[in-house]
């Protein structure tokens, strides 16, 4: 079967974003006492969730690991212990438990280590809630169909048979704004930009990290490359986070490495940005400015080997920025896709176009939630 047959067979050919959504929400109405497991973020988006379908009256409690938060309130809910859920499970003949967090499949096995039951633990609210007011104006669904064929392109240069499946499973739980689709496609996230399938390091490396946070990838890299290595660029926009990357450096006496305190963009220009810790982006209604440049200028003396980009949303600006980096040096690239739908095509293609000897593959770290998912680029000369 050819690639576009078998992407068209595989993918999800009705709109169930708000059926499904419905359908949660009825589910948890019948259910006796909800904890939300998370009094975060995420926990506050299912809340927000529930709270539109009118399916709060049997949330009873947040929940949370955090010791600062037990004993606090949110949203008017009490905020309890661990301890204290395995209480609530005892008493309750009818209770669930919504994980509320991107670590849920951490948190699930922590829950099942305390004794708790599998089948009151839920792990689809919290990923239905984030689709579900992420897509306010059109329906996974009707983007995905209003691309098909950009989507099917990508589809088709994709190298093997996992990053099809990866691809497949990501846009399915879209479209259906259910994780299930994402059963078994998520690799281990410690090996996030390196997967040893597709990534082999070599002692003349240079890495340039765009969106290296607090030096994180950094640490990574230099424990896999057994210290051996030309060169780290590491680029990051957040001033206060870039402050924490050059502690790093200086606290791990880290040699040859250079930081840099700017945005990667398509020109050089001031923008403005918002800091929100590993979130941190650019936006029109950000509280700080910081000076913007490409990669053609930052890496005009460069000859990097491998170019890695995780900076929220903007990294098909910095990959226009990259033209010449990307089409003439041709270094590895570890591109993320999770920040937009639309990015699931758009930046292989961008990739492709700047140079088309690339093979591409997509891999996934983050189980049953879909973040962290990555397009690899490789250059002949690397596979």
């Amino acid at each position: 079967m050819d690639n576009i047959n078998d992407f068209r067979s595989e993918l999800l050919k009705e709109d169930l974003y708000n059926i499904n959504a419905k359908k949660y929400a009825e589910k948890i109405k019948n259910i006796g006492k909800v904890v939300i497991w998370g009094s975060g973020n995420g926990g506050q988006l299912v809340y927000n969730f529930l709270k539109k379908f009118d399916a709060l009256e049997n949330i009873k409690y947040y929940a949370d690991n955090s010791k600062v938060k037990w004993g606090t309130k949110k949203n008017s809910l009490l905020v309890i212990s661990p301890e204290e859920v395995v209480q609530e499970v005892k008493e309750s003949s009818h209770i669930c438990i919504i994980l509320a967090s991107q670590y849920l499949a951490d948190i699930k096995k922590q829950l099942l280590s305390l004794g708790i039951e599998e089948n009151i633990i839920d792990i689809k609210g919290f990923g239905l809630a984030k689709d579900y007011w992420t897509f306010k104006e059109r329906t996974p669904y009707e983007i995905i169909n209003s691309h098909m064929n950009d989507y099917e392109k990508v589809y088709s240069y994709l190298s093997d048979q996992r990053s099809k499946k990866v691809y497949l499973g990501i846009l399915n739980s879209k479209i259906s704004l259910d994780n299930e689709y994402l059963e078994g496609v998520a690799d281990s996230e410690e090996d996030q930009y390196f997967d040893k399938d597709i990534i082999h390091l070599n002692e003349n490396e240079v890495f340039c990290d765009c969106g290296s946070y607090n030096g994180d990838t950094l640490e990574t890299f230099i424990t896999l490359s057994d210290n051996k290595y030309k060169k780290y660029i590491a680029i990051e926009a957040d001033k206060d986070i870039y402050g924490e990357l050059n502690k790093r450096v200086e606290d791990n006496g880290y040699k040859n490495v250079e930081t840099y305190n700017i945005a990667c963009w398509n020109r050089k220009k001031v923008l403005k940005f918002q800091s929100a810790q590993t979130a941190g982006h650019v936006t029109e209604n950000g509280d700080f400015s910081v000076q913007a440049d490409t990669l053609n200028n930052i890496l005009k003396d460069e000859e990097v080997s491998f170019l890695k980009m995780d900076i929220e949303g903007a990294e098909e600006m910095a990959l226009k920025g990259a033209s010449r980096v990307v089409g003439e040096i041709k270094p590895i690239l570890a591109i993320c896709l999770y920040h937009s739908l639309k990015d699931y095509y758009k930046l292989p293609l961008i990739i492709k176009n700047l140079n088309f000897e690339y093979k591409l593959f997509i891999r996934h770290y983050t189980d049953m939630v879909d973040t962290e998912t990555v397009c690899y680029a490789i250059p002949n000369s690397r596979i």
